[in-house]
């Protein structure tokens, strides 16, 4: 029973990775999947510091052809550990360039995978990680590592394969095939939001840089809020509201919501003032 369950478990991941090559246009990637960004974290962390070792040890060359000893040129770690440096920085509404994001570890790609950002993403990063419950709509509980083929060697993508079999993933793999079975699914966030102001009943601009799926609006000081929907939400710092916007699409083009945003803040903001 447990050998049929790992069978099952094994077909929808590689079915998954078939049809999420298909509509995010992977071709050029390998494919790989973790429970959480903590585990993709540490799997690459640990990946990268094996062939580290493995390189600068002279026996390991007389095993592998030279050409199978390259690895990302450059990966930054510390005592084993790679950062994961956000591609969209949400709490300042800017985008990272992808090269900066390389060289200083591997690109979360969390907040720019399957959104208007999604075609530069592919085009320029080497790897990548991103949740799949963020703007693809698919399964909480699943993370995908991408790693573009032709920048890593044969002897890595097999040893991080071998690293993802070994992890328990659950029903998530076939939770996001479900999502995407569904005919009301499509595979992209085609929101775009440009800059948001409002003048009444508080004076409130956006920040963000236009095109993004979200407003980032600080706040004056001593502005006081109601209760906030769940796309609505207070920073930590307590200093600016993040409005986040979602309309499905294929991608092939974007769908401006920043009057839909305003509307929405405005609801909120007049439902305090006139109560």
């Amino acid at each position: 029973m447990a050998a049929q369950h790992a069978t099952a478990g094994a077909a929808a991941r590689d079915r998954l990775r078939v049809l999420l090559s298909r509509h995010y246009r992977l071709e050029n990637y390998d494919l790989f999947f973790a429970p959480s960004l903590h585990i993709a974290r540490v799997l690459l962390s640990q990946l990268f510091l094996r062939q580290e070792q493995a390189r600068n040890q002279t026996r390991y060359a007389s095993h592998y052809p030279v050409s199978e000893l390259s690895v990302l040129p450059a990966v930054p770690m510390m005592a084993g550990n790679i950062a994961l440096i956000t591609h969209v920085e949400e709490s300042q509404g800017r985008v990272r360039p992808l090269s900066e994001c390389q060289s200083q570890g591997v690109t979360d790609a969390s907040a720019s995978f399957a959104t208007g950002l999604h075609k530069r993403l592919i085009s320029e990063a080497r790897l990548f990680v991103a949740h799949l419950d963020r703007h693809a709509a698919l399964s909480d509980g699943i993370v995908l590592i991408a790693l573009r083929t032709y920048d890593f060697s044969t002897l890595v993508r097999s040893e991080l394969r071998l690293f993802e079999q070994g992890l328990t993933l659950g029903d998530a793999p076939q939770r996001a095939l479900d999502s995407m079975a569904n005919g009301d699914w499509k595979p992209f966030n085609i929101a775009s939001v440009d800059t948001l102001t409002l003048e009444t009943p508080v004076a409130l601009q956006s920040i963000q840089q236009p095109g993004l799926p979200f407003a980032l609006i600080p706040l004056p000081s001593g502005v006081v809020l109601p209760t906030l929907p769940a796309d609505i939400r207070l920073l930590s710092d307590g200093r600016a509201l993040l409005l986040t916007a979602s309309v499905r699409g294929n991608g092939s083009k974007t769908q401006n919501m920043t009057a839909t945003l305003k509307k929405r803040l405005m609801a909120c903001l007049f439902t305090r003032h006139d109560s």
